[in-house]
């Protein structure tokens, strides 16, 4: 088992991605995506249910890497206004957005607030993302005070409409977690210590219409990546991500279901289970056209703090753990008590 350099591994994602050919892909076929139904389990907590949920994850999460999901209790009603809230903010003019600049000096706490188009962070590269966004955070030492949000009079109401979209996706992320754990041959409450105060990023994004000709064969809306979370929860108004399907190696445009979300594993998920999840390649493209896109992907993570060691069941003498034991700062270049 070697050491994490946070850095190495953050070139490491750089180069492979750069590496991706992404020059073509094909419509998903059915049951490219599996799509998991979370209403009986969610509704009764049977354990049947929870055991039939857990198999279908088991097998997207070591095929796939990406599953939809319907049946999550989250109000059609509630979604829909917070998309439009969220155009609502990206329909505010630049100085207003501008005025909350992520990672501005004057603010305290970095990788919250509007990012401008082109922006060359999250994720990094060297070529600016085609989109914009807003981003909040929050974990056990950063709630909502300590969020940029813009002035009330300027936008009435949306700060308490993603305050509460926050907090659902939160707590479906954590309802999901004995899933997660089911799915490992674990005891369905494996996961509950770790996200007792988990980290989370809601990154509300805008993607501007970009005429076909004018498009570049590397622009995106999002360079082609993996999530560095332990899942991400992905709400989107209109088709525009791709992901890399491992079974058929081949690019898949992934369809847009009603009142559901996309969710993926990410990296560290990946490493906490030594490899046996996917960590899966994805990337986003605005639509051509007059037509914007935006999309509200909720990235989840364990407490920040929290010791992440192999997890049994992902581990044995002739498999051993390739990854130390790391907490999401860790992975992320974060000492302890920053």
């Amino acid at each position: 088992m070697s050491t994490f350099d946070p850095h190495q591994k953050e070139q490491q994602l750089r180069q492979e991605s750069a590496s991706w050919d992404t020059s073509t892909s094909v419509p998903a076929e059915e049951g490219d995506i599996p799509v998991l139904n979370l209403a009986d389990y969610f509704s009764t907590g049977d354990a049947t249910a929870l055991q039939s949920l857990a198999n279908q994850l088991r097998t997207a999460c070591e095929e796939v890497g990406f599953f939809s999901i319907i049946g999550h209790q989250i109000p059609a009603e509630q979604m829909t206004h917070t998309f439009v809230m969220v155009r609502r903010f990206h329909a505010l003019p630049l100085d207003v957005k501008r005025s909350i600049l992520m990672d501005r000096p004057d603010w305290p706490v970095g990788g919250m607030g509007y990012l401008p188009v082109n922006n060359r962070k999250l994720p990094a590269r060297d070529k600016g993302n085609l989109n914009e966004a807003f981003i909040m955070k929050c974990d056990h030492e950063l709630g909502f005070d300590d969020n940029q949000w813009p002035d009330e009079a300027a936008l009435p109401g949306f700060r308490q409409e993603i305050e509460g979209y926050a907090n659902k996706l939160e707590a479906l992320g954590k309802r999901m977690m004995p899933i997660f754990a089911t799915a490992l041959e674990m005891p369905a409450d494996f996961f509950d210590e770790a996200f007792q105060a988990p980290l989370y990023r809601l990154r509300m994004t805008h993607y501007p219409p970009l005429a076909q000709a004018e498009r570049p064969a590397d622009e995106y809306g999002i360079a082609p990546h993996v999530d560095t979370s332990f899942c991400t929860i992905l709400a989107q108004d209109k088709p525009g991500l791709t992901i890399f399907s491992e079974r058929r190696q081949r690019w898949i445009e992934a369809p847009l279901l009603e009142n559901a979300f996309v969710v993926n594993a990410g990296e560290l998920l990946r490493q906490w289970t030594n490899d046996r999840f996917l960590s899966t390649k994805h990337f986003a493209n605005n639509n051509t056209g007059d037509t914007s896109r935006f999309s509200i992907p909720f990235f989840l993570n364990a407490n920040s703090h929290y010791t992440m060691h192999c997890i049994p069941s992902c581990c044995r003498p002739d498999n051993p753990a390739k990854y130390p034991p790391i907490s999401y700062a860790e992975s992320q270049g974060v000492v302890q008590g920053e």
